[in-house]
């Protein structure tokens, strides 16, 4: 009796701990220009951070109508990051508050 209830109890173990990836959070975003002007620059930190983080696209732009991948994953578990976006003509979009964990695309566009 002992050792079945021992053997139950790790093949419920090792049942959960597999389990896990499972429902771990898909932190990948698709940034979308549907602007005219090209996206040179783009940050992103957790929200409430009192720093942006370097710029992810590093020589790298994004054209009109372009789209990129970026993974927000992280060793914090954040789900909710701001964005700043900064265009070929100086302007720069920011946006804060964005669930990277509920959303798959993000769009900027007029």
């Amino acid at each position: 009796m002992k050792r079945s209830f021992f053997t139950a109890l790790t093949t419920l173990a090792l049942t959960s701990t597999l389990a896990l990836p499972a429902v771990a959070q898909d932190r990948r975003v698709r940034i979308h220009n549907n602007t005219d002007i090209t996206l040179y620059r783009f940050y992103s930190t957790n929200s409430g951070a009192e720093n942006w983080g370097g710029d992810v696209m590093g020589s790298s732009t994004l054209a009109p109508g372009g789209a990129m991948t970026l993974n927000f994953d992280n060793t914090y578990g954040y789900c909710v990051f701001d964005f700043r976006a900064v265009f070929e003509d100086g302007q720069e979009l920011t946006r804060g508050g964005v669930n990277v964990c509920d959303v798959s695309d993000y769009y900027y566009e007029y």
